[in-house]
């Protein structure tokens, strides 16, 4: 399998004249970039370099040179490079600052290297893929609650408008085999609303047939909420949920519902995006491996109530599992083009930055979005979690995918809050009995809950006490 190489000349290499390109010698073979000439572009030059890779370390040292003149280059900085254990279909993309030689050439000057290990077909999955080639299908969902005390103003909206994005950016098709859409606007026919049976209904539908090579995206705006974790297998005490239209009635879409549905049907090869903009998100799909941009390093950390599996699900979602995320209609109102809620407007900058300005990888997109919703003042932070122990340099793609490398599929901790087999061990087990329920009556766990901001049972616990006024009898 080969390695291929694209460069950038990145930023600050004040020289005149402006014209730039970078060589390295690999293998005893010379290979030379296109000549930069100072303009900015977003888009990767159409010169490649393919080098031979035998499953070991590559170490590359970049000449940076200055074309003066036909006659004349010069030799103005230097960067050495090495990349270990490079994935199948993994694209890494990264900045990397160059050692000046040359004045003008400022300390803050870098390169920008692509490095992709070109598969041997669709990597990592058992299955064919189809005959027709890959297949791209997306759900979304809005919410508002129109009629009730947790009333979200526009933001069912959002799913159109994000459907409208991703299909007119990222290559969904617009068509009812490929787009379903489920939201509470006035009118909409019972069987699109997001009620709980309907989402499951459509998530089953996104799932269902999906082969190696297929891409999935699954957007959800709308309430979040917790609800206790009765395994000892979440760190905090809670679940996290989804919360449908009629969660009154029907109750919400628990994480670990929503992760045997969503997630574990998929297999190898297959390609699953989730964007939860919802409170209490973070580990909304109880996947595995987990990050947040407001944190030093680019080390993952492993949730112990997530499950491993195998397709190559990524789930960006809008805050922490203790966070509230915010909604800003009056941008809305302003722009009938821009979503209400504030991770979805962020994250349509950190898209237009990644298609207009630079190729983004995963953890500079995820930065983005943070500093985004900073710039809103809202204090939630967004979060990142996955299937697959991937390296967060990996460019930013609704497509692409990696090999399974999880050695087993199923939960990582067991009931008990021990870990199952081999794993990291970055965490405290919890006690063998939940103290923050101890003891507790239904009633108590639901005030519990609601102080810690869960929506439905601040609902749930309103509707006991309007009982109880009711029906002073009542316990």
């Amino acid at each position: 399998m080969p390695v291929v190489l694209e460069v950038q000349m990145g930023r600050h290499f004040f020289v005149d004249p402006p014209n730039c390109y970078a060589t390295f010698t690999y293998e005893g073979k010379e290979f030379r970039t296109e000549t930069h000439h100072g303009a900015t572009n977003p888009k990767w030059p159409k010169h490649k370099c393919e080098l031979g890779y035998e499953g070991k370390p590559i170490e590359i040292e970049f000449a940076v040179m200055q074309r003066k003149s036909r006659e004349e280059q010069v030799r103005i900085a230097s960067v050495t490079i090495k990349w270990e254990n490079l994935v199948p279909g993994l694209r890494k993309v990264d900045d990397y600052d160059v050692i000046a030689e040359a004045e003008g050439v400022r300390d803050t000057a870098a390169i920008r290297v692509a490095a992709t290990l070109i598969p041997e077909g669709i990597t990592g999955s058992p299955q064919e893929q189809r005959e027709n080639g890959p297949r791209r299908k997306a759900l979304f969902v809005g919410v508002c609650y129109a009629g009730t005390s947790s009333f979200l103003e526009m933001c069912h909206e959002d799913a159109w408008k994000m459907k409208d994005f991703f299909c007119e950016h990222y290559g969904f098709i617009d068509a009812p085999e490929t787009i379903k859409v489920l939201m509470d606007a006035e009118n909409t026919p019972e069987s699109e609303r997001p009620t709980k049976e309907n989402i499951k209904a459509g998530i089953k539908w996104l799932v269902d047939e999906a082969v190696a090579g297929d891409s999935l995206l699954f957007y959800y705006s709308g309430h979040g909420s917790r609800v206790p974790n009765t395994n000892d297998r979440e760190k905090d005490g809670f679940d996290e949920a989804l919360c449908p239209v009629d969660m009154e009635e029907n109750g919400l879409l628990v994480d670990d519902e929503l992760n045997e549905i969503l997630v574990q049907p998929l297999p190898a090869g297959v390609r699953l995006t989730c964007f939860l903009d919802a409170c209490h998100s973070g580990t909304g799909m109880d996947l595995p491996y987990h990050w947040q941009p407001s944190t030093e390093g680019t080390e993952w950390q492993l949730d112990q109530g997530g499950y491993y599996s195998e397709a190559d699900v990524i789930c960006v979602s809008a805050a922490a599992d203790d966070e509230t995320a915010k909604n800003i209609p009056a941008l809305a109102r302003k722009r009938p083009d821009h979503p209400a809620g504030a991770f979805a407007g962020a994250l349509l900058v950190a898209c237009e930055v990644h298609e207009k300005q630079c190729t983004q990888n995963w953890k500079e997109m995820l930065t983005v979005i943070m500093h985004v919703c900073k710039d809103f003042r809202y204090g939630q932070s967004v979060q990142l979690s996955s299937s697959q122990n991937f390296d967060l340099t990996r460019e930013f793609n609704l497509h692409d995918n990696i090999p399974n490398s999880n050695e087993r599929i199923g939960p990582v901790t067991e009931g008990n809050g021990k870990l199952v087999g081999e794993g990291f061990a970055f965490w405290s087990p919890p006690p063998p009995e939940n103290p923050l329920f101890a003891g507790m009556s239904p009633e108590e766990k639901l005030r519990i809950m609601a102080a810690h901001g869960g929506q439905a049972s601040a609902m749930l616990l309103a509707q006991l006490e309007a009982l109880k006024a009711m029906n002073p009898g009542v316990q």
